[in-house]
C-alpha cells in the first residue's frame, strides 16, 4: 500500500510539473508573440507632387476607359485629371504611357492571422483589407500601419465574432442573452474595432441588442445571417451578408432560378450588399471531386504554419468524399455560381472577398483565383473588378476610395495590360501608389518576399492565446 502511495505521489508530482511547464510555456508565448511584431523596412518612394503621364484610366464608377490621360497626385489625393497634351509644371513626372490604371483593390472578407499577410496583400494591388474576425493584435497592427512601422494594406478590422449557443467556435465571443450582447458591442467599439461581426446562432433578441448598441456608436454590423427569418435579416441594420453559401438556406428545395431571382430582388430592395466568395467552397468541392491530387497541390502555398495546420483539419477529410457527398458538393457549388450571377444581374451591391486564412486560402494570391471563379460564374471582368473597388467603398461608406476621380484617395494600381481582360496582371503590378508613396515593380517584388516570410508557430500561438484570454 505504501509503495502504491509513493508511486501515485511521484505520478502526481510529474503531472504537476508538466502542468506547471505548460502554464509557463503559455505565459511566455503571449509576450513572445507580441515581441515578434517588429518594425518592417520602409520601401517605396515618398512623393510630394506627381504626374502619372499618358495612362489609360479605368475609373470603376463608370464602365469605360479614359485613354491617354495625365493624373495629378498631391497629399495622397487625385487633384486633377487632364488630357495627355496638357502638362502642368511643378510636378515630378512618372511615365505610364500606354499602361492601365485603376483603384487599389478592397478585399471585403479576409482573416488576417499573420502580420505578413498585409504586405503580401499589398504586393498584389490590394490596398485595403476588411478583416472579419478581430483579435487584440489587429488593433496594434492598425496603429503600426498609421505610424509607418508596418508595411501593407490599410486594415479595417471587425470585432471578435459574436455568437451564441453550443456550436460557437473557440475564437468566438459567446453571449447568452441580449444584455451580454449589448455589453460586448460597447466594449469592442470602445476598444477601437471598426465594425461588429455576428455569426449564425445569434438570436433575434440578441441581434436587437447588438443593433441598438452599434447604432448608438454609429458602427456597422456585418456577418453571417443570424438565427432569424429572411424578413428579419433584410430589415436588420446589417450592411452586408457574408458568403453566397449562407443564402442558400433561403431558397426552395430545388434551388431553382426562379427562387434565386426572387431572393435577389428582395435583397436589392433591402439595400443589403452580399460578399460573394466562391473560392472557399470551391476548394471543398474540388478536393471532393479530385481527391488527394488537388489537395496536395495546395500544400506548396506560402501559409502561416498554424493556419496551415487548421486548413489541414478543415480540408483533409474531403479527400475521402464518397459518391453522395461529391454530388452534394457539385450541386451546391453550381447553386452558388447561379446565385452570384443572378445577384449581379439584379444589380445587388455585390462585394469581393476571398475568405483568406482558412482553407489554405493565401493572402493576395487568392484574389486571382476568386476573380476567375466569378468570371466562370457569369460575371463580366468589369463587374468583378467593380465589386472589389467602387461597390466595396460604397458599402464601407468611404466615398474617396474605389474610384479614379478628382478628389479621390490616391490608392492606385498600374498594369502593362488591361486588367478587365486579364486578371493575371495582378500577380505582377507595374506600379502602385498608396499613402503618398510610389512603389515600383521591383519594390512590390521585395514586399511580396517580406509577406511570404511568415511568423513562426510559437509566435502565432501566443497571439491566438492573447485573444482567447481577452475575448
Amino acid at each position: 500500500m505504501k509503495k502504491a502511495i509513493k508511486i501515485s505521489a511521484k505520478v502526481l508530482k510529474v503531472i504537476g510539473l508538466l502542468l506547471l511547464l505548460k502554464i509557463l510555456v503559455l505565459a511566455i508565448a503571449i509576450p513572445y508573440g507580441r515581441s515578434s511584431e517588429k518594425d518592417m523596412p520602409e520601401l517605396g518612394i515618398s512623393y510630394g507632387k506627381v504626374i502619372i503621364k499618358g495612362v489609360n484610366i479605368l475609373p470603376m464608377d463608370i464602365d469605360t476607359i479614359l485613354y491617354n490621360k495625365n493624373i495629378y497626385l498631391e497629399a495622397n489625393k487625385i487633384i486633377a485629371i487632364t488630357p495627355d497634351s496638357i502638362l502642368n509644371s511643378g510636378f515630378e513626372i512618372i511615365n505610364a504611357q500606354g499602361k492601365f490604371i485603376m483603384p487599389g483593390l478592397i478585399d471585403m472578407h479576409a482573416h488576417i492571422f499573420d502580420r505578413t499577410d498585409l504586405p503580401q496583400y499589398l504586393s498584389y494591388g490590394v490596398t485595403t483589407v476588411r478583416n472579419m474576425m478581430g483579435f487584440p493584435m489587429h488593433l496594434r497592427w492598425k496603429q503600426q500601419l498609421s505610424e509607418n512601422k508596418l508595411l501593407g494594406s490599410q486594415l479595417i478590422t471587425g470585432s471578435p465574432t459574436i455568437n451564441s449557443g453550443d456550436n460557437a467556435g473557440p475564437f468566438h465571443k459567446i453571449v447568452d442573452n441580449a444584455s451580454e450582447a449589448h455589453e460586448a458591442v460597447e466594449e469592442y467599439l470602445n476598444e477601437g474595432y471598426d465594425f461588429i461581426k455576428v455569426y449564425d446562432d445569434v438570436d433575434s433578441l440578441q441581434m436587437d441588442a447588438i443593433q441598438k448598441a452599434a447604432i448608438d456608436k454609429n458602427a456597422q454590423i456585418t456577418g453571417h445571417p443570424p438565427k432569424m427569418s429572411l424578413d428579419g435579416l433584410l430589415s436588420s441594420s446589417m450592411v452586408s451578408i457574408e458568403h453566397t453559401e449562407e443564402l442558400l438556406k433561403f431558397l426552395d428545395k430545388e434551388r431553382s432560378e426562379e427562387s434565386i431571382r426572387e431572393l435577389a430582388k428582395q435583397i436589392k430592395v433591402s439595400n443589403k450588399a452580399v460578399t460573394l466568395n466562391l473560392v472557399a467552397f470551391n476548394r471543398i468541392n474540388r478536393i471532393s471531386q479530385e481527391g488527394s491530387s488537388y489537395y496536395e497541390s495546395l500544400q506548396n502555398d506560402r501559409l502561416n504554419p498554424v493556419t496551415k495546420f487548421i486548413g489541414t483539419k478543415q480540408l483533409e477529410i474531403y479527400t475521402q468524399a464518397g459518391t453522395k457527398y461529391k454530388q452534394y458538393a457539385q450541386d451546391k457549388y453550381r447553386a452558388m455560381e447561379n446565385l452570384c450571377r443572378i445577384l449581379n444581374e439584379e444589380r445587388v451591391n455585390i462585394l469581393f472577398g476571398t475568405d483568406s486564412g482558412p482553407n489554405f486560402i493565401v493572402a493576395g494570391a487568392s484574389i486571382i483565383e476568386e476573380m476567375e471563379l466569378l468570371r466562370e460564374a457569369g460575371l463580366t471582368g468589369y463587374d468583378v473588378l467593380r465589386s472589389a473597388t467602387f461597390n466595396a467603398a460604397k458599402t464601407l461608406n468611404k466615398p474617396n476610395l474605389g474610384k479614379v476621380q478628382v478628389g479621390s484617395t490616391a490608392n492606385l494600381i498600374v498594369f502593362n495590360e488591361n486588367p478587365i481582360e486579364n486578371f493575371n496582371v495582378f500577380s505582377s503590378p507595374n506600379m502602385l501608389f498608396t499613402r503618398s508613396k510610389y512603389y515600383s515593380n521591383n519594390d512590390l517584388t521585395e514586399i511580396r518576399s517580406i509577406g511570404e516570410n511568415k511568423q513562426n508557430t510559437y509566435a502565432t500561438i501566443g497571439l491566438f492565446l492573447e485573444h482567447l484570454i481577452n475575448k
